[in-house]
């Protein structure tokens, strides 16, 4: 399980990407330390549940740091660029972009993070854009349903499955108290699945079922379509 006394930094790859792909930080941010500490105000019992909820620290990235639009019109500010993002981060997310969107500093961290940062979580086309750098090669991994045929032939090289979200072993030189997986969703609500099962997976169960099932009232769905 996930240790409370280590700050959980999470790189998230935002630039021209759905918005939905990336609900799965805010699933994370649910059970973050000052989440729970705040919600114990209304609900005493949830104190108990301190010890166990991680500190984050959050990287919104992009090629600069000048705003930029996702799909839905939303602008927003990154925080950080991919130049000077650690590569030994503990989180990776990337969200679906188009087929045409690879910029080379995204491709330059990708690389260079894949082994020292134990968890990745795509969603959508974002397996195919961490793809684009060769990392998956080898090893079973989807992408939103309607472009299976497209990553197939773009990423041959990839062993692409037709499942709703597929968790995935992969190189990690390093020590964490997450288990070092490669996560990847089909279309956005898969991703809120995958995400969820990547927290049933990784952190304590009563902080799980606070801050997800109880709190948001979500469970996730299976794998197979």
């Amino acid at each position: 399980m996930a240790s409370a006394s280590k700050t959980l930094q999470i790189g998230i790859m935002m630039d021209t990407v759905q918005l939905i792909d990336l609900i799965g930080a805010d699933i994370l941010a649910r059970m973050r330390f000052e989440t729970i500490q705040a919600a114990a105000i209304f609900s005493p019992q949830v104190k108990k549940l301190l010890p166990h909820a991680p500190a984050l620290k959050l990287h919104f990235l992009s090629t600069t740091l000048k705003p930029t639009v996702m799909t839905t019109g939303l602008t927003y500010s990154p925080n950080m660029t991919y130049d000077q993002c650690p590569r030994d981060l503990d989180i990776v997310i990337v969200g679906g972009s188009s087929k045409n969107h690879r910029p080379a500093a995204a491709d330059k961290f990708m690389k260079e993070a894949w082994k020292k940062t134990p968890v990745w979580l795509t969603v959508s086309t974002g397996s195919m854009w961490l793809a684009s750098s060769g990392v998956l090669n080898g090893i079973e991994a989807t992408t939103n349903r309607p472009f299976h045929a497209s990553a197939k032939e773009t990423h041959d090289k990839v062993k692409w499955v037709d499942k709703r979200w597929v968790s995935s072993p992969k190189p990690y030189e390093g020590k964490s108290s997450l288990k070092p997986a490669v996560w990847t969703a089909g279309g956005g609500g898969c991703g809120i699945d995958m995400v969820v099962s990547f927290c049933h997976a990784n952190f304590n169960p009563e902080l799980v079922n606070f801050a997800i099932i109880e709190n948001m009232g979500y469970e996730p769905g299976p794998q197979d379509y």
